[in-house]
């Protein structure tokens, strides 16, 4: 074999151990892409319409109380939507968190007749009565907004403050109690921003802290019957001590929660001995 035949023997050999490299290297046409999870995740991502944009843009600015901004997006919305009783509530919303009244309920009232069914603007517009301290319109509203979504624990709570401005307190109670069967934290946070709004003031904070206290005492939830019997005291409330008597707190009188804060209101001689080596 001579020197010219044995080089293209090689030269061939070489080619043909090259081929497969380049075959592990390259994907068959038909043999589907490999997608990263990132690019995967980004792609699968649905694409927000003109519309979801232009709601959170309104929601951004009711969540930074930039009200009048709030007012007319919603308004914009409203010209495509002229039938959505979310958007009238939420520009009433808007009204009455800077203080005007008059707006406030004409958008609610315009909310409710849109869709009679609409509770959270029923509840609105009993705040908008609670606000001007006119408490037996509230309380009529909140009794409507009961009816239409009794599953509302945001609205019993409200219908229990207006009771109390009454002096109702039996009927305050219950409505305290129903708001908190149907969410325990319903008094944990108030609502400003969302789409049904609550109001949170109270006269004689002292009286109105123990029924809270009482009203947990009966769930038997110690940790929040002792946070408001703590609050009670702070505020002077003068009948903290019948805590330790009345059947409602029955349930919780044997944490030690409740009773450290029982101690600051026993007498001095009780309290000496429930302190002593031998108590």
């Amino acid at each position: 074999m001579n020197l010219k035949l044995l080089t293209c023997v090689a030269l061939g050999f070489s080619i043909l151990a090259f081929i497969p490299v380049l075959n592990a290297q390259q994907p068959a046409a038909n043999s589907p892409v490999a997608v990263s999870p990132v690019q995967e995740t980004t792609d699968a991502r649905p694409a927000q319409s003109a519309r979801d944009v232009a709601i959170e843009r309104a929601r951004i600015m009711m969540a930074e109380k930039r009200y009048d901004a709030g007012i007319h997006a919603y308004e914009d919305l409203l010209k495509n939507e002229p039938k959505n009783a979310v958007f009238m509530n939420m520009i009433g919303i808007a009204y009455l968190n800077m203080g005007n009244y008059a707006l406030a309920k004409k958008n609610f009232e315009r909310s409710t007749k849109t869709d009679k069914k609409y509770a959270s603007a029923v509840n609105n517009l009993g705040m908008v009565w609670y606000q001007q301290r006119n408490y037996r319109r509230a309380i009529r509203e909140y009794q409507r907004a009961v009816v239409i979504a009794p599953g509302l624990g945001g609205t019993h709570a409200n219908l229990g403050y207006a009771y109390y401005k009454t002096q109702k307190y039996a009927e305050a109670a219950a409505e305290f109690r129903k708001a908190l069967e149907i969410d325990p934290h319903t008094f944990d946070h108030n609502e400003r921003v969302g789409t049904m709004m609550q109001d949170r003031s109270v006269e004689n904070k002292g009286l109105f802290f123990f029924m809270m206290a009482k009203e947990y005492a009966q769930m038997g939830d110690a940790e929040h019957c002792a946070e408001y019997l703590r609050k009670s005291l702070d505020e002077g409330y003068k009948d903290v001590a019948k805590a330790k008597t009345d059947p409602g707190f029955k349930k919780v009188l044997d944490d030690p929660t409740v009773q450290g804060v029982l101690l600051r209101v026993a007498p001095a001689g009780e309290k000496a001995a429930a302190t002593s080596p031998g108590a």
